[in-house]
């Protein structure tokens, strides 16, 4: 299984009880499907760049789990299919030794450029 994190926004017209709801039906549907959820930040009400669907603002929600292809295109036809749901994002995380290993190939190639200039 890979790690993804997903941020979505939902209506800012829902009370703080139907968004709880929309965020366990998430939470579920990761439980259901086996995958593992890691993390659930709620950011809360926040303005959007630009007007979707005639709002201005937004209810943020980012979740970080593991799973399979299979579930991140169920996932994401969840959030197509779902009212309440104006935006979502769902984006596999870099593996951290791989990211280390970048970067540490992209400074030394950075000090070899400066040696040569």
């Amino acid at each position: 299984m890979r790690r993804y994190e997903t941020v979505f926004i939902l209506d800012p017209g829902l009370d703080d009880a139907a968004c709880d709801k929309e965020i366990i039906k998430v939470e579920e549907l990761l439980e259901k499907h086996k995958g593992k959820l890691l993390k659930t930040d709620r950011w809360g009400l926040r303005r959007l760049s630009y007007r979707i669907k005639k709002k201005t603002e937004g209810y943020y929600v980012l979740i970080q789990f593991e799973a399979t292809s299979d579930l991140v295109r169920e996932l994401e036809r969840h959030f197509k299919l779902n009212e309440f749901c104006l935006r979502s994002l769902i984006v596999q995380k870099e593996n951290e030794k791989s990211a280390e290993k970048d970067m540490k190939s992209a400074s030394a190639e950075e000090n070899k450029d400066m040696v040569e200039a």
